[in-house]
């Protein structure tokens, strides 16, 4: 108030404490009949008294707040799919659990053009993977083929090769033989010589001889050995033969072809199949997302209360609309109003003191933000609009100090719009 409202003030009790002295002196030399109007005067003198210490003083030193309601966050629960409401799990003041459902939200239109896809490539590396499966059997069967004619040809040579070795061990025989009879025949022959009972003609014709079978032995001796030889490398897998040289060539030729592409089928079978495996897998787990996202099932993300159900059962939401509107009773504010005369005073981390109508104890709560004024944007993000601040006055937010949620839904402090008093403690 103002110097002159005080001047008023204190005329008009003057002005009362005059009227009641007079009154006093005619009481006392007056009759019992102006008991009453006395009466009167003095409760109205005791009701300007009160009016006085209610309007000047008590303001002068009071640290109340104007007004203070209860206040918490807000958390909006959204759909990320657009669709129907198929299922509303929560109501007002529902409290709620993290991760806990809170609807299903179907979309039977959902685009499915990625699933077509993964299908069309599933498909069609399943028909590659089975045509090269086919070749795959194929080449097997004939490669198996070609090795038992190539296995024939060769047990064919060895045997071949087995039967001329030994022909030629006989004829080496027989030459050596051949041989050691010769040169006893030219040792006889030479005795004779020297006896005379020989011309030297005969002689020379037993040398001859002799000179003939030595030759043939190292023939027969070159053969031996050239058979010996190659039975040495039929037993290692060569092919000795002489007329089927070609077609063992031919098939060894074919055997070598048909491994080397088994071998590259084996390489690609097992590259398609890889790719046949993560296709199917990209595609279970693109089925499974259209099958949540059909009907999928929002949840929430943190604890609270329901402060409000946007979007009951049998809405169509857009995506990103709001579905429920919840409390976060785990910070649950206070939001005072303060004249400006108090409003000085008041500092971040200063205490308020909450009372509410319970009739308990006060509760202790910490500013944390003064705002002059709380544009629109800022309150969205509290349950209840704040309450209306005169000119020059400070909107003082305050956090309660407890970590007891339980402790305070007790309290019922989890009550947006509450109203409640505060002072300013410290």
């Amino acid at each position: 108030m103002n110097a002159s409202t005080v001047q008023e003030s204190h005329l008009i009790a003057n002005a009362e404490a005059s009227a009641w002295h007079e009154r006093l002196r005619r009481w006392r030399g007056g009759t019992t009949e102006s008991l009453v109007p006395r009466i009167a005067g003095y409760a109205l003198l005791a009701f300007v008294l009160w009016l006085v210490v209610t309007t000047l003083i008590q303001p002068l030193v009071s640290r109340q707040a104007t007004r203070s309601v209860l206040q918490a966050p807000v958390t909006l629960v959204t759909s990320p799919i657009s669709g129907v409401v198929t299922h509303m799990t929560l109501r007002a003041l529902d409290k709620v659990e993290a991760g806990a459902v809170v609807a299903t939200v179907q979309n039977p239109t959902i685009n499915r053009d990625i699933l077509t896809t993964l299908t069309t490539q599933r498909l069609a590396l399943q028909s590659q993977v089975a045509q090269l499966t086919n070749q795959l059997n194929a080449s097997s069967e004939e490669l198996q083929f070609v090795e038992q004619q190539v296995k024939l040809y060769r047990t064919a040579s060895m045997a071949q090769t087995r039967d001329a070795w030994q022909i030629a061990q006989r004829q080496r025989e027989v030459a050596q033989s051949s041989v050691a009879e010769q040169e006893q025949k030219v040792r006889r022959t030479a005795a004779m010589l020297d006896e005379g009972a020989v011309s030297p003609q005969a002689m020379d014709a037993a040398q001859a001889q002799l000179s003939i079978s030595r030759a043939n032995a190292a023939v027969a001796e070159q053969a031996y050995s050239g058979l010996g030889q190659s039975m040495a490398s039929a037993s290692r897998g060569v092919f000795v033969g002489g007329g089927g040289a070609s077609v063992y060539q031919t098939l060894a030729s074919r055997r070598e072809t048909l491994s080397g592409a088994i071998e590259r089928a084996q390489h690609d079978s097992e590259a398609l199949r890889q790719q046949l495996r993560e296709v199917t897998a990209l595609e279970a787990e693109e089925r499974s997302r259209i099958d949540r996202m059909a009907a999928f099932e929002v949840r929430a993300m943190q604890p609270g209360q329901v402060n409000s159900v946007l979007m009951p059962q049998g809405s169509f939401v857009p995506q990103g609309a709001t579905l429920v509107r919840m409390t976060d009773c785990s910070r649950v504010e206070v939001v005072a109003v303060f004249a400006p005369r108090v409003a000085r005073k008041l500092n971040m981390g200063s205490t308020i003191a909450v009372k509410t109508d319970d009739g308990g104890a006060e509760v202790s709560a910490r500013v944390t933000q003064l705002l002059p004024v709380a544009p629109d944007d800022f309150q969205s993000r509290y349950a209840v609009p704040f309450p209306y601040a005169e000119q020059g006055s400070v909107y003082a937010v305050a956090r309660v100090e407890s970590d007891n949620p339980a402790w305070m839904a007790q309290r019922g402090l989890c009550a947006p719009g509450k109203v409640v008093s505060a002072r300013l403690a410290s």
